[in-house]
């Protein structure tokens, strides 16, 4: 395996498709972090050890604002094509994942893949949900927005993640 990239465990990818699924029922054309934290609260192991440290009503009233935020990103332009032809999609400088049921495919807006950059340097080997919530926890402290996402105390979620341990996650 190259050393340069991080294995996406199924349990990561089930939590962002569900936040895939989540930004779809709010309306958003991209994933916030307050959709990816909705989808990890859906997983089986870590959601029950963070549900009772974050606040959920502040989640859900992030969630419906999301799509009226601008998504932080930057369109990647397409390289030279033939005259008058367009390129198939829009692409931008970060992510895109399917919903849970593959009907839709939506990229993570620039707060989103901040997070799952952060999450991933907190992965070796293979990159799981509790490593997204340890990376979303880390910026919380800088962020207030964030921060306001995760209680009062991201480094209770930080601790209670590092309790959970990657042999959980086999």
């Amino acid at each position: 395996m190259d050393h340069e990239q991080l294995r996406l465990g199924s349990d990561l990818l089930a939590a962002i498709r569900a936040g895939v699924s989540s930004a779809v029922e709010y309306g958003g054309a991209f994933v916030a972090p307050s959709h990816l934290i909705l989808g990890v609260l859906g997983d089986e192991q870590v959601g029950p050890v963070l549900e009772p440290l974050v606040p959920r009503e502040k989640i859900l009233r992030a969630a419906e604002e999301a799509p009226k935020k601008l998504p932080g990103v930057v369109e990647v332009p397409e390289g030279a094509l033939p005259e008058r032809e367009r390129p198939p999609f829009v692409r931008y400088n970060t992510l895109a994942f399917h919903s849970l049921d593959g009907t839709r495919v939506l990229y993570l807006d620039g707060e989103a893949n901040r997070l799952f950059v952060e999450g991933s340097r907190r992965a070796d080997g293979t990159y799981h949900v509790r490593h997204l919530v340890m990376g979303c926890a880390a910026e919380a402290v800088k962020d207030r927005e964030l921060l306001e996402l995760f209680g009062a105390d991201p480094a209770g979620v930080m601790a209670a993640m590092v309790a959970l341990g990657d042999e959980s996650f086999g």
